[in-house]
């Protein structure tokens, strides 16, 4: 019985809360931060056949960002879309070399890839349900996208994209606990992670 009565109040407790809410609307300023999966890391795995060793990723599962949206009219917001991801991996790889005397001698190397990408892009997006709960969205951004690339064992950097141009389609919905404070979930293709989650900030 107890417990019956802690659930009944927590949510009264929210459906409260919840009215006193108001939907997004034309002047708010929208602010989402939060984390996106998968990376690039995921295709990285050891070779399997006992060549590599110290075998490790580089950057971890998790690319990093953050959305800043102005709403022009109730429906319609621009605002900016910024992402950062660092993927790659790193091993030695040890194999036999023949010293000035004629031995076989054991030479380990390190080998390794990281890239670090950074996205900046001008975002529009089209709010399809407004609620006192729930702000769902369509969007589309397009913006600069900057690579660096460095092969380790080799030597070997790239400093820039080739096609230094990030674009993004996405489809998210922003859900608010209290009239300023909420969490977001967003998948989208291109331009960052296709699966973005965090907290929202409503002013």
């Amino acid at each position: 019985m107890k417990k019956l009565l802690l659930i009944l109040t927590i949510i009264v407790g929210t459906t409260f809360s919840a009215s006193a809410q108001s939907p997004v609307m034309k002047g708010n300023i929208l602010i989402d931060a939060g984390i996106g999966w998968p990376t690039g890391n995921v295709l990285w795995s050891d070779d399997g056949d006992g060549t590599w060793d110290n075998y490790s990723q580089t950057g971890g599962p998790f690319a990093f960002g953050g959305r800043l949206e102005y709403m022009v009219a109730d429906g319609f917001g621009i605002g900016l879309d910024g992402n950062y991801v660092t993927t790659g991996y790193s091993y030695d790889q040890t194999y036999q070399t023949i010293d000035a005397n004629g031995n076989f001698v054991d030479t380990t190397e390190n080998y390794g890839l990281t890239t670090k990408r950074m996205r900046v892009m001008l975002r529009m997006n089209k709010h399809i349900v407004q609620n006192d709960l729930v702000d769902a969205y369509v969007g589309a951004g397009v913006g600069y996208r900057y690579v660096n690339r460095k092969v380790e064992g080799i030597d070997d950097e790239q400093d820039g994209a080739l096609i230094p141009v990030a674009f993004r389609l996405a489809f998210g919905a922003r859900f608010f606990f209290t009239e300023n404070l909420g969490a977001h979930v967003e998948l989208g293709a291109w331009g960052g992670a296709p699966l973005q989650m965090g907290l929202s900030l409503k002013f």
